[in-house]
C-alpha cells in the first residue's frame, strides 16, 4: 500500500507554480517513477529532484526520500523523510505520516556522521569554513553531522592566511569522522628578513676619503645582514624538510588521506618554507647591495674583500682603514 501511494505526486503541491511547471512536474515526476520501476534509482532521482523543485509535493519528497535511500545516500533520505512528517499530518494522511515516520526512524540508527571542530575559529577574523562548497555554520562546529556515505572536501579560509583543503572518506552504516582545521598559516611571515636599505654615490659625485670608509663600514654591516638571511634560510628550509617527512609519515595516502597531526604537520612545513623563502631573498638582496657599496667606495683607501658561497653559506669579509 505504501508504494501505491508513492505514486501519488499531488499531494501538498504549491499552488503558486505556474501552468508550465506543473506539466514539467508532472512529466518529470512520471520519468522518475518509470526509472525506480526498472530499479535505475541512480537516473530516478535526478527527476524527483528537478519535479520536486518545479512543483513541491508531498508524494514526490517520498518518492525523492526512497530514491535515495536505495542508492544509498541516507542522510539525504532521512532528511526527506522527516521533512514529510509535518506535511503529511497536515494533510490528515495517516498512512503517509507513518509511512515517513517508520523509514526515518529506520534510517536513524544508519546515518553516518561528520563532526568538524576548529580550535582556532574564536581567534582566526574571517575564518570561512565549507563543506562540498556549503559554508559550515558556527554552530555546526563540534557536532556530529548526519552526511550521505562517500567523499567529502572541507575548505578553510581567512584574509591574509593561506588557505586549507582536505577529502575525506565517510562509510556507510554510522561510522564517526572528526576532523580538525588547524590553525591557518600567514600567507607571508612579517619581519623575518628585511635588508638594509643603502644608496651607493652616483658615479660623478665621488665620495670623499672619510666617505669611502663610511661607505665600507656600511657594505660590511649589511653584508653581515645577508649573510644572517641565508643562514637562518637554510635552517627553516632543513625544519621545513622534516616536517614535511614527518606529516608524510602520519598519511596513508599524502596529502588526500592525513591524520589531524599529519595535517598540522603539513601546515608547519608549508610556513617553515616560506620563511626560507623570504630569508633566502632578503639575504640575498642584502648581500648584493654590501657588495655594490663595498666596490663603488672611494679608491683613495686600501680595501679589499672577498665574497663567496656555498651549500647553506655565504660570506662578506672585508679590511680598510
Amino acid at each position: 500500500m505504501w508504494l501505491a501511494l508513492l505514486g501519488l505526486p499531488g499531494v501538498a503541491r504549491a499552488q503558486a507554480a505556474g501552468t508550465d511547471h506543473r506539466a514539467a512536474a508532472e512529466a518529470l515526476f512520471s520519468e522518475g517513477r518509470s526509472l525506480s520501476a526498472k530499479g535505475r534509482f541512480a537516473e530516478a532521482c535526478p527527476k524527483f529532484e528537478a519535479s520536486q523543485q518545479l512543483d513541491p509535493g508531498l508524494g514526490t519528497m517520498l518518492n525523492l526520500a526512497e530514491c535515495y535511500e536505495k542508492v544509498g545516500r541516507t542522510a539525504s533520505a532521512w532528511t526527506e523523510y522527516r521533512d514529510a512528517i509535518p506535511l503529511a499530518r497536515a494533510a490528515g494522511s495517516k498512512v503517509r505520516l507513518d509511512l515517513a515516520t517508520t523509514r526515518a526512524a529506520a534510517l536513524e540508527s544508519r546515518l553516518s556522521t561528520l563532526t568538524i571542530r576548529a580550535p582556532s575559529a574564536h581567534s582566526t577574523p574571517g575564518l570561512e569554513i565549507r563543506r562540498d562548497g556549503a559554508p559550515v555554520l558556527q554552530a555546526e562546529l563540534g557536532s556530529a553531522i548526519p552526511v550521505d556515505p562517500g567523499s567529502h572536501t572541507l575548505e578553510a579560509t581567512a584574509p591574509g592566511k593561506q588557505a586549507w583543503a582536505i577529502t575525506v572518506q565517510v562509510g556507510a552504516d554510522s561510522p564517526r569522522v572528526t576532523i580538525d582545521v588547524p590553525t591557518l598559516a600567514d600567507t607571508a611571515k612579517a619581519n623575518a628578513v628585511a635588508p638594509v636599505a643603502a644608496t651607493a654615490p652616483k658615479p660623478d659625485e665621488p665620495a670623499p676619503k672619510a666617505g669611502g670608509s663610511t661607505q665600507r663600514t656600511v657594505a660590511v654591516v649589511v653584508g653581515s645582514v645577508g649573510v644572517v638571511g641565508l643562514g637562518l634560510g637554510t635552517v627553516f628550509g632543513l625544519m621545513a624538510k622534516g616536517s614535511l617527512s614527518d606529516a608524510k609519515g602520519q598519511c596513508s595516502s599524502y596529502p588526500s588521506d592525513c591524520s589531524s597531526q599529519g595535517v598540522e604537520l603539513n601546515s608547519t612545513a608549508n610556513s617553515q618554507a616560506t620563511v626560507a623563502t623570504v630569508a633566502f631573498i632578503a639575504g640575498g638582496a642584502a648581500l648584493a647591495t654590501g657588495a655594490v657599496l663595498w666596490f663603488t667606495a672611494g679608491p683613495s683607501e686600501k680595501q679589499g674583500v672577498a665574497l663567496g658561497f656555498g651549500p647553506g653559506v655565504a660570506f662578506l669579509k672585508g679590511s680598510f682603514q
